[in-house]
């Protein structure tokens, strides 16, 4: 089956708007019991984080073809759970994640290639070699997809009329997701000066290479990018006229990085100028991607002066620094996320 063939038998699944009323959040916690810890994780957290559009979890991909079926993508984590209320439907479900290419109803199919979620040469599948079948093989084709579904639906379980299927992606999942954005990571970093090793961290801390995140505060893409805020700074500063993206925009790979990539910078140059070492540097750009700059000042300067909590910071060695920012941050999300993004710099340092 051919790329646009493709396409056009699979352009009911994967809308990107859900159905207000869903298939998961009609059930109850307690209806989890008996799947594995990380399935009962999953769909606890995405019953609790998703709205009228789907996941508000950036890792979290929510899809669903009609009223009676669902597909959860957990990008983080590696896990696919599809929930129908037959048998039929959900082998047809699992068959289209399993070969599907695109969000048609977020991104344009004609436009697919360019936004880097197909192989421009091979239009191989978005979880080509992600996920293997049960004989340890790649998904590539009709056949194999409908076999594994097969063997998928009688694996499933059944709980409150409802059938429900997991397939597991490889532990090198994230590692094979991250191949298909580096050379955007690369341009843009070497354009803004930047080292690709913190970029390639920040999009698995932000979104574990989901394409199409987005966060309940409308942050949007690899890179979570807010339309109204670093969207905007980047066309303003950047670009030098007044825009704010659609989330079709945000949603393309390529943009999404040059964005994020660029709104790093303009936290160096801009916001943050003034502190006098690279790597505290480093650690104050990740600190505010997260936080913004005004809670950095905060957490420094009961104030927030911002000429004073540099003045702090440039007292400090790079240690103390990194102490105070993962232990006395105001927030302690922002705490967590230099710790995450820190340790996961290590990982692409060979960019």
């Amino acid at each position: 089956m051919d790329f646009n063939s493709a396409v056009k038998t699979r352009s009911a699944f994967l809308l990107g708007t859900l159905l207000a009323a869903t298939i998961l959040g009609s059930v109850q916690a307690s209806d989890f019991h008996s799947y594995p810890d990380d399935v009962v994780t999953l769909l606890e957290e995405y019953q609790q984080e998703s709205d009228s559009q789907g996941s508000t979890i950036p890792s979290v991909l929510a899809l669903q073809s009609d009223a009676n079926t669902e597909t959860v993508v957990d990008f983080d984590n590696g896990i696919i759970v599809v929930t129908s209320t037959s048998t039929k439907q959900l082998e047809t479900s699992i068959i289209e994640v399993l070969l599907t290419q695109i969000d048609p109803s977020v991104i344009d199919a004609s436009t697919a290639i360019d936004f880097g979620l197909v192989n421009e040469k091979t239009g191989k599948p978005f979880f080509y070699k992600q996920i293997l079948d049960h004989t340890g093989e790649p998904i590539e084709f009709e056949w194999r997809a409908q076999r594994f579904a097969q063997y998928l639906v009688n694996q499933s379980q059944r709980i409150n009329n409802q059938y429900r299927a997991t397939i597991r992606m490889i532990s090198e999942h994230k590692a094979m997701a991250s191949d298909k954005y580096q050379r955007y990571v690369q341009a843009s970093s070497f354009i803004n000066d930047l080292s690709p090793a913190l970029v390639m961290a920040i999009i698995e801390t932000e979104s574990a290479f989901n394409p199409l995140a987005r966060s309940r505060s409308n942050a949007l893409g690899l890179m979570q990018i807010k339309p109204d805020t670093a969207g905007r700074d980047y066309f303003t500063i950047v670009k030098g006229y007044a825009h704010t993206p659609t989330s079709s925009y945000l949603y393309n790979p390529k943009n999404n990085i040059e964005v994020g990539t660029a709104y790093l910078r303009i936290l160096a140059e801009r916001y943050l100028i003034g502190i006098d070492s690279a790597q505290k540097m480093e650690y104050a750009i990740i600190s505010s991607y997260n936080g913004g700059s005004g809670n950095l000042w905060l957490s420094l300067n009961s104030k927030g002066n911002k000429k004073q909590a540099i003045a702090r910071i440039n007292t400090m060695s790079v240690s103390e620094f990194y102490w105070f920012l993962t232990n006395r941050h105001r927030r302690h999300e922002t705490r967590n996320y230099l710790k995450k993004v820190n340790k996961r710099i290590e990982k692409y340092r060979h960019l």
